[in-house]
């Protein structure tokens, strides 16, 4: 798998100058008649990272923009009433290639969802969608992945597999070569009757050890405290290579993961990225409530991956 370099990013520091590294990439913000997404492209486009066009009502888009107190004289709008419009366009300017990367502004997951996989027009790649976090909290010392806060509502063992390959190819992308997947779920221990997810954590523990789930470690059923903590471990006694230095947080479920999710990105200091894997191109793919300071970083990991 491909990396970015021998250096292991661990933070949002080192993220930003790796995306003011590469070439500016044209950005679609679909309906982008949105303040903190407006707020994060022009962020980017002052750094140099994107270029940004604007898809949506010109109209809105330029009395937020004045009232952001934001200049967008500078980038291109593309005329779109509606989300479902806004959305298709967007998408279709990737898929034209006028665009590089795909960034959801006011429009909803799901309409934007219905565009990147409709079957003639969309992004589709060949695998699973699913939603990745990139997160950085002051303490740990390295950047976390983890899924799926947005997209796969209860996914089953193959879904998960393909989860874990969208997370480790974001990994590999920020130069962890051999990143350490913890399998989380309520209680460490296997569980068949009353936890069937820790069953389908110690089943891709075992794949992983078969080499049916390649370029990381996989290790699990974890609580979190398990995934994070090295004192958890030693305290009840779990001998692991990957409990207490998790690279990656495998979510058994979309509740759990997205109240994770929401937790740090509405109560702690946490910087965050939200992206959309699995498709042609990253895409940002931050919640419509999330800061512009989410949706910055948001368009920094996925330029940095692409």
């Amino acid at each position: 798998m491909v990396h970015l370099g021998t250096a292991m990013i661990r933070t949002f520091e080192e993220l930003e100058q790796t995306a003011k590294s590469k070439h500016s990439r044209p950005l679609a913000l679909a309906m982008a008649e949105e303040a903190d997404a407006l707020k994060a492209v022009v962020a980017a486009a002052e750094q140099g990272i994107v270029e940004p066009i604007l898809v949506g009502n010109e109209r809105s888009i330029s009395e937020i923009a004045g009232k952001e107190g934001l200049d967008i004289s500078p980038f291109r709008i593309e005329s779109a009433e509606g989300e479902e419009h806004s959305a298709a366009r967007a998408v279709e300017l990737v898929r034209e290639g006028e665009a590089a990367v795909l960034m959801k502004g006011r429009t909803p997951t799901a309409v934007i969802m219905r565009a990147i996989l409709h079957r003639h027009g969309g992004l589709r790649g060949p695998g699973v969608l699913s939603h990745v976090s990139i997160i950085q909290i002051d303490k740990y010392p390295k950047l976390l992945i983890m899924s799926d806060p947005g997209i796969n509502i209860a996914p089953d063992l193959k879904t998960k597999a393909a989860i874990i390959g969208n997370m480790v190819y974001v990994a590999h992308r920020l130069g962890i070569q051999r990143p350490k997947v913890a399998v989380i779920a309520a209680v460490e221990k296997v569980n068949p009757r009353a936890m069937p997810v820790t069953v389908d954590a110690a089943l891709l523990s075992k794949m992983s050890d078969r080499g049916q789930i390649s370029g990381c470690i996989v290790d699990g059923p974890f609580a979190l405290d398990n995934a994070l903590s090295r004192k958890s471990c030693e305290t009840k006694g779990i001998q692991t290579e990957v409990g207490g230095d998790a690279d990656i947080l495998l979510m058994p479920d979309i509740e759990a993961a997205n109240v994770f999710y929401k937790t740090l990105a509405h109560l702690t200091d946490a910087k965050i990225a939200a992206l959309l894997i699995g498709a042609k191109v990253p895409i940002v793919m931050s919640s419509r409530a999330d800061s512009d300071a989410i949706k910055y970083n948001s368009i920094l990991g996925a330029v940095s991956i692409a």
